[in-house]
Order: C-alpha cells, then structure tokens, then sequence
C-alpha cells in the first residue's frame, strides 16, 4: 500500500475532459513530479487530490484511507495541502518560523492550552520546530533557518509552502 493512492481519477467540465483515468502511487518520502504542457489537467490533478475539487470518478487514498470528497480542511489536517506559485512568507521572520507556521493545522493544543501556554502545547511547539528544521535539513538550506525570508534568494523561499 503507498501513503498517497491516485485510481483512476477522471474529472469532467461539462463536455470537456480535464483528467481522464489517471492512476498513480506515491511512497513515503518519495518525490514526484507531474509534467505537462499547459491545459494538460497538472492543476486540476492537485485540485481533486487537495478537495478542492469533487472528481467524477475515481478514488484518493491517503495513508490506507479513502480520502475522495473530503472538505479541503478535512484533507490539510490530514497532511495533505497544496501551494500556489505565489508564495506569500512573513518576510520579517527567520525562515525556520515560515516552515513552522505549515503546522497549524496539526496542533491539538487547543485555544485554552494555547492560550495558556500550557506544557501540552510547549511539548507540541518543540517537535513542530523539530520537524521544521528537518524540513530545511532535507531541502538542504538548514544554515539559512535564522535569516529572515526577505534577505534570501528567491530559490530558497520556495520550499517553506510545504
């Protein structure tokens, strides 16, 4: 079983065929990239993996689940998000901080113990910062984690939209 499962995806706009019985696996830590000439259906792909859009057939499984016409949120707390090819960062912070705010949607802090800024959400803080410096380690600009993300080259901010 492969953490993200594509089967015969096929999404329909009226009479216009955008994606038609595409399949595909994608095994942990493994990356892969989707090519084509403009209009070929690349977004269009990310879009019904994402939820952002229904697909007419065809099935999304994530990590052994059946994920196909999930809400958008349902999927991102899943782990699963999209970028865009506009990348906004918090240019004032140090790139580690942009990579660390892709977490937000996995905290289980909660309001009250975010708030109160309990040791549950201290202990959840450190391991999303771990876990961002990892990003940055296997992106291999982990030297660059406490420069702020206006004073780097456009190349290096491309990979905090994680």
């Amino acid at each position: 079983m492969a953490f993200l499962e594509v089967r015969n995806l096929t999404k329909h706009f009226g009479g216009l065929v955008a994606v038609n019985d595409l399949s595909f696996d994608v095994e942990k830590g493994e990356i892969l990239g989707l090519i084509g000439p403009n209009g070929a259906g690349k977004t269009t792909v990310f879009n019904l993996i994402s939820g952002a859009l229904r697909p007419t057939s065809g099935r999304v499984f994530f990590d052994g689940e059946d994920i196909t016409g999930f809400l958008p949120h349902r999927i991102a707390q899943k782990g699963i998000t999209r970028t865009f090819q506009l990348t906004s960062l918090f240019t004032e912070f140090p790139s580690v901080i942009n990579v660390l705010t892709g977490f937000h949607m996995q905290s289980k802090a909660g309001f009250l113990r975010t708030l109160f800024h309990t040791s549950y959400t201290r202990q959840e803080e450190a391991g999303f910062m771990q876990k961002s410096m990892e990003i940055l380690k296997a992106l291999g600009i982990e030297d660059i984690a406490l420069q702020g993300a206006a004073n780097l080259p456009h190349g290096h901010t491309q990979g905090f939209g994680h």
